[in-house]
């Protein structure tokens, strides 16, 4: 009972130790480029902080909070964040994108970064990042010249990406299409090219395009 005791204990004091909170205000700043180098400019940078906590009966870490910072790059692609840590959690995240503002059809999301030991560490932080090229992109592009960046066919691929599935028809001599992108729950119906309605669905989360 009395190693069992001592083992709660030492759990307790390394659970705390490893999510210490930093109430020391930091800087975090950097730049956003592309793949050649060139900078993003109004792309979000997210600094996600989790209130972690260590649970008894599970003898792990469950959330119990999440606040977070968000800024955009400025022209030259650079950001800065100035934050007290401890007032976003004990286990920090940095993201460079978000649902709103990230041009996830020009760029492939990028993976999170944990900083939550280098904030402890230092009180400022350098953390540059390289957005590389979505795979679909060369494709979306080669349709918008071949469709026109300003029709209705490219102005939705644009905002969307490739279509998930694509379906044609012929209906009275038109050319019936309906673009169906299932894991953000809509699709588009167009008629010889022009937008003639959508239809709004519950989104299909993991879906694969076929092919893919």
């Amino acid at each position: 009972m009395r190693r069992l005791a001592l083992l709660v204990v030492v759990l307790l004091v390394l659970g705390g130790c490893a999510t210490a909170r930093v109430a020391e205000r930091r800087v975090i700043t950097g730049r956003v480029a592309d793949a050649e180098g060139d900078p993003v400019a109004g792309t979000p940078v997210l600094l996600v902080g989790r209130d972690l906590g260590f649970a008894l009966f599970t003898l792990g870490y469950e959330e119990m909070g999440r606040r977070e910072s968000r800024v955009l790059t400025d022209e030259r692609g650079e950001y800065r964040i100035e934050v007290v840590p401890g007032e976003l959690g004990n286990n920090l995240y940095l993201f460079f994108y978000d649902r709103e503002g990230f041009d996830h059809v020009r760029y492939a999301r990028p993976a999170p970064v944990d900083i939550t030991k280098r904030l402890k560490e230092t009180p400022r932080l350098v953390i540059n990042q390289v957005l590389q090229t979505h795979p679909d992109w060369p494709e979306v592009a080669r349709l918008r010249q071949e469709y026109g960046p300003g029709s209705h066919r490219g102005r939705i691929l644009r905002q969307m990406g490739l279509p998930e599935r694509r379906e044609a028809t012929q209906s009275g001599g038109d050319l019936v299409e309906q673009w169906h992108y299932f894991s953000r729950g809509i699709t588009y119906v167009l008629r010889n090219g022009e937008l003639s309605g959508t239809h709004q669905f519950e989104p299909i989360k993991d879906f694969a395009r076929p092919g893919s």
